[in-house]
């Protein structure tokens, strides 16, 4: 097996094929969505090399190394590892060029997400110690309940150039500190509206005069299962039941104008208030997928 840097101006469409087939394959996306912006917005004009590696077997592609460097000397890391190649010594061969590029990268710790359970027990074999746990939960729609708003609270869909600074503003207050969804900047946000599946009026929002209280962004990109993308209620609107009702519009609005048959949501396994929340709506655990974490070696 050969492991080198990914070039996007040649390996794009092998890249895309590999992914296509590793998801079609395991029902669940193969990269991040940050993984994926990667290659979905190339960097074209920023050089060859992406932050990837490609692995090569004898018969074709093995895996795609995605990287990404945080903050401190870390590197986030995902491995898309094709269904013939699942081997133990495969995956041991992976993680070790993971660790070595890392290194060479002058990197001093390596987060690295799993969700297939081949690859959570190589990663636990090589020492990585469990950081974070998200589970996938589902529902089938329509829910039972449905929204009940505190008084003075409206809600209405993304209105596009008036409400962008509101809405980032918002939502950088609720996930302050957060890996994924905090310290977003308009790019950010033009990111997603760029994808196929936006809808201004899929990103409800919750006013309270003129100060935003809350958000539930869905997607919704078949009648199969819409997604609560992102859910916060802004600090200050707490312990007012606004999570809830947020959920619940998200529900609705994705049943009412998409038919969206079944509703799917990530959280994390130590939010418990929210997981029992969304148990008493129907929802059930579907998968988890796990962040693991290994500080190397100085040496």
């Amino acid at each position: 097996m050969n492991l080198r840097s990914v070039d996007l101006r040649t390996d794009l469409d092998s890249l895309h094929r590999l992914i296509a087939e590793i998801e079609e394959y395991d029902l669940h996306p193969a990269l991040s969505e940050r993984k994926h912006f990667q290659l979905v917005e190339p960097p074209f004009d920023s050089g060859a090399a992406s932050s990837g590696l490609l692995a090569e077997g004898d018969h074709g592609l093995v895996s795609y190394l995605a990287f990404m460097e945080e903050d401190g000397g870390l590197w986030t890391v995902e491995t898309a590892v094709h269904p013939d190649y699942r081997t133990a010594s495969v995956l041991e061969a992976l993680i070790q060029g993971v660790h070595s590029e890392v290194k060479r990268r002058g990197g001093v710790a390596i987060r690295l997400w799993a969700y297939n359970p081949d690859v959570v027990k190589a990663v636990e074999r090589a020492g990585f110690a469990l950081e974070r746990e998200l589970h996938h939960l589902r529902a089938t729609l329509p829910v039972a309940e449905s929204a009940r708003f505190p008084s003075g609270i409206v809600v209405r869909g993304f209105r596009e150039g008036i409400d962008e600074d509101a809405w980032l503003e918002g939502n950088n207050r609720v996930f302050c500190g957060h890996p994924e969804n905090g310290n977003w900047g308009m790019e950010d946000l033009d990111r997603r509206r760029r994808r196929p599946w936006w809808s201004p009026q899929g990103l409800r929002m919750a006013w309270d005069g003129e100060a935003l209280a809350g958000f539930c962004w869905t997607k919704a990109p078949s009648p199969r299962a819409g997604e609560i993308y992102v859910i916060g209620v802004v600090p200050g609107y707490q312990s007012m039941g606004l999570g809830k009702a947020l959920l619940l519009e998200g529900i609705s609005h994705m049943y009412a104008y998409h038919h969206a048959k079944a509703c799917v949501l990530y959280v994390d396994a130590g939010n418990a208030p929210a997981v029992n929340m969304y148990r008493s709506l129907g929802f059930r655990h579907h998968h988890s997928d796990h962040s693991y974490l290994l500080t190397l070696d100085a040496s």
